[in-house]
């Protein structure tokens, strides 16, 4: 029902392009200013009817779709679609997600809250100059050869399977920097008072996300690597723990910030009360281990099984069972 939503705003919103976008869709001021067979209505809905196929079919699906006679070429239709500006679709997805949000009675919350998580990837980009020199290059095989490559970033909604940002950045960007970067964003996407919860895995965790998100009055839940908040995790103990710890940063603890002279000070002079969760879990074999997050969500929140089933809504299964 919802997909079937989604798919009327796109067409309504693909009848407001040359109105509303055509500014920003021109890569040129001498583009789509005459009236031809193919218009800019067609290349924007025909990116999303891609399935993959051969360019030649997948134009042709789409005019099939559409009940339109096909009598372009599948060279003229690329020329044309190269003629819309990437970062045009930005801005005009943007807007649809405003819209999707601005009527969240179509939307599913968890105990109000808007479940989301922030993960990444790296992805082989065409070997062209451009992207060398826009995004970089993996380190080469034994043969010299590198791989163009970029990082991509995204800010998902997981329960109702919605991006809600997603940026593509240099090769080996900060994941911490892209997550700050979303979470700025979405505040101009969502509503002011909608509610959410972020999940970051444990490459994402750092005081300085923490202290941006409680700044913002954000909601987070962080899964631990070793090493992060060892002195606060030795209080915890083994097996299945949940407490309140305030945590407070000294000056040879803050040196990693020292380059940041206006962080480390307010570093140096907060207090942070964090809660901490160890859970013990059990995998296939019967092995026992402990997984252990940070969060500032309350116990009468998301209680210590509410955090585990929270955690794995990131991965869309079921949570394990302690």
């Amino acid at each position: 029902m919802r997909k079937k939503l989604f798919y009327k705003k796109l067409i309504a919103i693909s009848n407001q392009l040359e109105e509303k976008y055509l500014s920003k869709i021109r890569t040129k001021k001498s583009d789509f200013t005459r009236r031809r067979k193919i218009t800019v209505k067609d290349i924007f809905l025909q990116m999303f009817f891609n399935k993959g196929k051969a360019q030649k079919n997948e134009i042709y699906d789409f005019y099939g779709e559409v009940n339109q006679d096909m009598s372009v070429s599948t060279t003229a239709f690329v020329n044309a679609r190269m003629k819309f500006n990437p970062e045009a679709l930005l801005l005009i997805m943007q807007d649809l997600i405003k819209e999707e949000y601005a009527t969240p009675d179509n939307l599913i919350t968890l105990n109000g809250y808007f479940i989301m998580a922030v993960d990444g990837s790296d992805f082989v980009f065409p070997s062209t100059e451009k992207n060398k020199e826009k995004y970089g290059e993996a380190s080469g095989d034994k043969y010299g050869n590198a791989k163009t490559m970029s990082s991509i970033s995204t800010f998902f909604d997981c329960i109702n399977k919605v991006f809600v940002d997603v940026s593509i950045n240099e090769y080996k960007c900060s994941e911490r920097k892209s997550a700050i970067n979303h979470l700025e964003k979405s505040k101009q996407i969502l509503p002011k008072n909608a509610k959410t919860i972020t999940i970051f895995d444990r490459g994402y965790v750092g005081i300085q996300l923490i202290d941006q998100m409680i700044d913002n009055n954000q909601k987070f839940l962080m899964r631990l690597p070793k090493g992060i908040f060892s002195k606060e995790r030795e209080k915890l103990g083994e097996g299945n723990q949940d407490r309140i710890i305030n945590v407070k940063y000294d000056s040879p603890r803050s040196n990693q910030f020292r380059n940041d002279k206006a962080f480390r000070y307010k570093l140096l002079n907060t207090e942070y009360e964090l809660r901490f969760v160890n859970i013990k879990i059990v995998n296939e074999k019967g092995e026992t281990s402990i997984i252990s997050f940070v969060t500032n969500l309350s116990e009468k929140e998301f209680d210590t099984n509410g955090i585990n089933e929270l955690y794995h809504i990131r991965w869309d299964i079921m949570p394990i069972s302690p």
